[in-house]
């Protein structure tokens, strides 16, 4: 299979929220949406839930990098109830951003990140793990859904 080159998730957020508040500066005066103590939880929750994640790939020593060639199988701790528990955490964290500044274009951003993030990333890296572990991942995949 071909390895597709993708934009790193993170990457693909920051650029998303640079867009959004170049519109924000481009429409001033649009009305804002603030809950700051929201915004303050869902973004510790999101950064937690990566975090997390990420520490289970260390701890089956296998690569994190969307790109890369995975090497386990990681079932375990927050990938349990999300196949995806990093991209979940950096959408929880964008969506808690747009809660806290409140600036309308950022309310975007989450919805914009999903959409990228589950058909461009996602797919890619659900064929190379079909591949790589077979009916271990079929079974994986039929037990626990690609968000939640």
């Amino acid at each position: 299979m071909e390895k597709m080159r993708l934009l790193p998730p993170p990457i693909v957020a920051l650029l998303l929220l640079g867009l959004a508040f170049l519109v924000d500066r481009w429409l001033p005066g649009l009305p804002r949406l603030r809950l700051p103590t929201a915004g303050l939880i869902l973004m510790a929750a999101g950064f937690s839930l990566g975090i997390l994640a990420l520490h289970k790939f260390r701890l089956y020593r296998t690569t994190f990098v969307p790109h890369g060639e995975p090497t386990a199988l990681v079932t375990a701790g927050p990938y349990s109830w999300t196949r995806n528990p990093m991209y979940l955490g950096l959408f929880t964290l964008l969506l808690g951003l747009a809660l806290y500044f409140g600036h309308l274009p950022l309310f975007l951003i989450p919805a914009a990140f999903f959409f990228i993030i589950d058909r461009a990333h996602i797919p890619h890296e659900e064929a190379i793990l079909a591949k790589l572990f077979g009916d271990k991942y079929s079974d994986y995949r039929s037990r626990v859904g690609r968000w939640l």
